[in-house]
């Protein structure tokens, strides 16, 4: 049995043949690349072929070429299954583009926005500015009325503590300038509130939300 070595001219791979195999054009099993096995003179042929594994060998080197090309296209099986994964991102991108022409149909024959016209109030800038003065008014007022309430706690206390003394421990001077003293801040008490009440008229006149009278003492 006469047995001979061909190395295949795109890859490399070694293949072993016997006699009757000569002249015979096969795949090369790992690129698949047809190759034709030299023939060999002389000798009876046996009918024997192998591939012969003497280890990795160079990988397959894609030939851009359009023979190769050619080849490749020609030989793939699996077309049909390749069309039928393309067919939902057909149908996507169809969708898209028919949306986008859509769209711009849409926005080309749509009427232009008319600016909204706006009537300012000419008065409307005097009468925030009168709320905001009388509202720090109000607020004025309301502290001045705080301060007044504080006085009459005060001059009350003293009162009560010059009275609460021993019998003549206190100065009837004393007691009678302690009850002066409570009636001037009882009657400035007064004097404050007539004047928190009359701001906080004007501030409700002009608009004002706020409660302020919750805020008195």
């Amino acid at each position: 049995m006469n047995q001979h070595k061909y190395a295949c001219p795109y890859c490399g791979q070694h293949i072993e043949y016997t006699d009757s195999y000569c002249g015979t054009s096969i795949s090369c099993p790992r690129c698949r690349h047809p190759i034709v096995l030299p023939a060999v003179l002389g000798g009876k042929r046996t009918s024997s072929l192998r591939l012969v594994r003497t280890g990795p060998g160079p990988a397959a080197k894609f030939q851009f070429s359009f023979a190769g090309i050619a080849l490749f296209l020609r030989e793939f099986k699996h077309w049909k299954t390749v069309g039928i994964c393309m067919i939902p991102f057909v149908l996507v991108a169809g969708a898209l583009v028919a949306a986008s022409v859509s769209a711009r149909r849409q926005a080309a024959s749509a009427p232009a926005p008319v600016p909204a016209t706006v009537i300012v109030d000419p008065q409307a800038l005097d009468k925030l500015t009168d709320l905001t003065r009388a509202d720090q008014l109000v607020q004025q007022r309301l502290a001045a009325v705080n301060r007044a309430s504080t006085a009459c706690q005060k001059a009350s206390q003293t009162v009560t503590a010059l009275h609460n003394q021993r019998r003549g421990a206190a100065s009837p001077a004393a007691l009678k300038g302690a009850d002066q003293a409570v009636s001037r801040a009882n009657q400035a008490l007064a004097n404050a509130r007539k004047d928190f009440d009359a701001a906080f008229a004007q501030y409700q006149k002009l608009g004002g939300a706020v409660d302020y009278r919750q805020q008195l003492p």
